[in-house]
């Protein structure tokens, strides 16, 4: 206690210290917290399941994709010949139509094998779970309802258990609700049902991946290392033993946890370095402060132990003194963060997984709390070594000015040093992430996106009865239809997945008179399903050929157009207009050959990747071969397409009641959206890179200031035997840039060295781009030299008789 009072009485003497130290920790300290925050709730947070570490999430790997769903086949396969895995899973993310008792909606669910429940620790909070007999191909169709679904439609009655609901055109009849926060793959779905009725229909064929997850549950003491080597082993054996339709060349087996956050944990690992550092330079500049202090001190320092005070007891007051302003700084921190947290997760958008519950809890306090112990630890210790007082005699006679010794000096010199390089490095790290920006938004997308209106609208199921075979076509076909008769539709269209969404579908084809002579030599191309006018409507040039019409129909010649890319992998120089294609790996007699009909220009499907080969099949044909599930309507308008979502949604409810239409948005807002990430990065590096180079600055001229005033003896002494004033104005000015260049040459090997881990991140830029390194190093000079200047002023204009009298 008497500490604490000796340093509450300390710090209100020195009040502008106490506030520039405890404002640089409460920005450090509040911006971890907030960061931390979302990198635990995001990559730390256990998994809500039974014993989560034993979880992992089985894969497919083909010569083509590192990673894919499971086959149906290769699943059952894996289940029944695995020896390290105590139990077999699966899982598959979809969405269905809710019709009857209301508006049309569009829900999300999951299909789900009747064991998945069991072996993940889930029981419904009522009604009974989904078993191993509601999964049988011939088993009544039963569902579980979502607790958030179940609130919002049904009220949270439990009379809910045993009525029935519509998805898709099906009964199913509610035997259970799920516990609130229940989430799979990311998804807190409405529904679930049982997977065994719907797999049982799907082709014989290994090549088929409809997106099935297989989750599994190792045994008790198996490695995640040896179960690797057996699925391994079995996935080889299966692509031996299959190798006309098996494309599975090995098994990927990743725990779960690590997989579901795979993509997202580059960038919030980088981020949370980035605000560490940021950290380290409060710390860094606080240490200087300290030690400034501390220095001035040894008088007061010397009476101390000429009373009898001990070193430790000195150790222990510096502690004392530093903890006090780190966790003061650390309560206005968390304070901070609180108050950040809005603002962050709004910043965020649809960068976070969309069930991410984000919030401050005391794991994120207690690493606040560790954070600012050591913070406050190593402000006490840091100076302590340098302030040993060994002759009381000469320190009790010392006057204020007196120097501070060759080893204090070299650390506070040190310290700056730290704070130039790591500012220069986040200031690197945020230019390379603004020209990632820059170059992103100047990407030729391939199409025109103005003047575009966009909506989804997955159509249910047609019946059995031969006489519904078409009806989904025959639906698209009407809306398509009046679409194009609103006042100011230029063009109405559909596909199958929008252009720069990110989404799409791979598909293996061949090539007439070119058969693959094994699984190695299948090729795969993006697939899309379209409609007449979709290339008008966006704009995508036409290079040769003719675009999709309405008479590319059922019972017409099949056709297909191409982008150039496809044209240029697959065909070289030779014009593809005329040549036959089929689906399928392998040539096939029931299915039919499509005639290369037109070229187009390509369109990126995803920001970041490069143009991919991709074909175009008309709806109406398509659906002869594949069964089209989902389109996604385009309107070219030629008034704001915004005042033309009442008409869209009621020409579309005008010919189907119960069709759900799903998120209506312009193409603007849709392109928007996939530049959410790189903003969300680019935004918060900036922020923290300004925030460091500020903080740096001030420790810069901290220490500038500090070795001014203790040679302005000296600088008297060279003034009164003629040193001019621009010559003492440019001796100080030397030894900032001295020190700042020494941080410019660290911070540069650093952003060197480190770049690597960045260039998953970026886009058309290096990791070592010099006109980014030049700039960084550019401003981060600058501000350094402009921390200096005001030291400078004062030195050229000290009163050399008085400061001589004073020295």
């Amino acid at each position: 206690m008497q500490d604490l009072q000796f340093s509450f009485r300390q710090l209100r003497k020195a009040k502008v210290f106490a506030l520039v130290a405890v404002v640089t920790l409460a920005l450090g300290i509040g911006c971890n917290t907030a960061i931390f925050s979302v990198f635990y709730s995001v990559l730390l947070r256990p998994l809500p399941f039974s014993e989560p570490d034993r979880l992992a999430i089985v894969s497919e790997r083909a010569t083509s994709f590192p990673m894919l769903s499971a086959s149906w086949l290769n699943f059952k396969d894996w289940k029944a010949q695995s020896t390290s895995f105590e139990e077999f899973g699966a899982t598959r993310v979809t969405t269905m139509a809710l019709t009857g008792g209301g508006q049309p909606e569009q829900i999300p669910g999951q299909m789900i094998s009747g064991n998945l429940l069991h072996m993940l620790g889930v029981n419904p909070i009522a009604g009974k779970p989904i078993s191993e007999m509601d999964d049988e191909p011939g088993s009544a169709a039963v569902a579980l309802l979502g607790y958030g679904f179940w609130q919002r439609r049904f009220g949270g009655a439990e009379s809910v258990i045993g009525k029935t609901i519509t998805l898709d055109r099906r009964t199913y009849s509610v035997i259970g609700v799920l516990p609130q926060g229940f989430e799979l793959l990311q998804q807190a779905p409405d529904f679930v049902i049982a997977m065994g009725p719907w797999a049982s229909k799907l082709p014989e064929d290994r090549s088929w991946h409809p997106g099935i997850n297989a989750i599994a549950r190792l045994k008790p003491g198996v490695s995640l290392n040896q179960a690797r080597a057996e699925m391994s082993a079995i996935a080889k054996r299966l692509y031996a033993q299959y190798a006309r339709d098996n494309i599975a060349i090995d098994a990927v087996v990743n725990p779960m946890q690590a997989q579901l956050v795979s993509e997202v944990k580059p960038a919030m690992t980088m981020l949370l370095g980035a605000v560490i550092f940021v950290l380290l330079i409060a710390c860094a500049n606080i240490a200087n402060l300290m030690l400034t202090r501390a220095t001035a001190r040894r008088r007061e320092i010397a009476i101390r132990i000429s009373l009898g005070a001990s070193d430790s007891k000195i150790l222990q007051q510096l502690i004392v003194e530093g903890l006090m302003l780190s966790l003061t700084g650390a309560v206005l921190g968390v304070a901070l963060a609180y108050a950040l947290m809005p603002s962050l997760l709004h910043a965020a958008g649809g960068v976070l997984p969309p069930q991410a519950d984000v919030r401050i809890d005391f794991r994120v306090l207690l690493f606040t709390a560790v954070l600012s112990i050591c913070a406050g630890v190593f402000f006490g210790v840091a100076p302590a070594g340098h302030i040993r007082v060994r002759n009381l005699r000469t320190i009790l006679n010392e006057t204020e000015r007196a120097g501070s010794g060759k080893r204090a000096k070299l650390l506070r010199n040190a310290l700056a040093v730290s704070e130039i390089s790591l500012a220069l490095l986040l200031m690197m790290g945020a230019g390379l992430f603004v020209r990632s920006l820059s170059r992103l938004s100047a990407v030729n997308l391939g199409f025109s996106d103005d003047h575009l209106l966009v909506a989804d609208l997955p159509v249910p199921p047609a019946g059995t009865a031969p006489t519904e075979t078409h009806r989904n076509m025959d639906f698209y076909e009407n809306t398509l239809r009046d679409l194009r008769a609103l006042p100011g539709v230029k063009f109405a269209a559909a596909t199958s997945f929008l252009p720069v969404s990110g989404q799409g579908s791979a598909i293996h084809f061949n090539i007439q008179g070119r058969p693959p002579r094994n699984p190695a030599e299948y090729v795969t191309a993006n697939y899309r399903v379209t409609s007449a006018e979709y290339f008008q409507a966006l704009q995508i040039p036409l290079i040769a050929g003719r675009w999709i019409e309405d008479s590319d129909r059922e019972g017409a010649q099949p056709v297909v157009v191409i982008n150039q890319a496809m044209a240029k992998t697959y065909f070289g120089d030779q014009s593809p207009l005329g040549k036959k294609m089929q689906l399928g790996a392998l040539p096939d007699d029931a299915t039919p050959w499509m005639v290369v009909v037109g070229l187009v220009g390509n369109v990126k499907q995803s920001l970041v990747t490069d143009m991919a080969t991709e074909m175009y099949v008309p709806y109406r044909q398509a659906n002869e071969v594949l069964p089209v599930r989902t389109m996604s309507v385009v309107m070219r308008t030629e008034v704001d397409p915004r005042l033309l979502i009442s008409d869209l949604r009621q020409t579309v409810h005008r010919i189907n009641p119960d069709q759900p239409v799903v998120r209506i948005r312009t193409m603007e807002e849709q392109v928007a959206q996939n530049f959410s990430q790189p903003q969300f990065r680019a935004l918060l590096l900036l922020i923290f890179a300004g925030l460091a180079l500020v903080i740096a600055v001030v420790g810069i001229y901290g220490v500038m200031a500090y070795s001014t005033a203790q040679r302005s003896g000296e600088m008297a002494i060279r003034m009164a035997l003629g040193c001019s004033v621009q010559r003492i104005f440019t001796l100080v000015l030397t030894d900032g840039l001295q020190l700042t260049l020494i941080g410019v040459a660290i911070g540069t090997s650093l952003s060197i060295a480190l770049g690597h881990w960045l260039k998953s991140l970026l886009f058309g830029i290096s990791s070592t781009d010099a006109v980014t390194l030049l700039g960084a190093i550019a401003v981060v000079v600058a501000a350094a030299m402009g921390a200096t200047l005001l030291p400078a002023r004062r030195a050229s204009r000290v009163q050399i008789a008085s400061m001589m009298r004073e020295n």
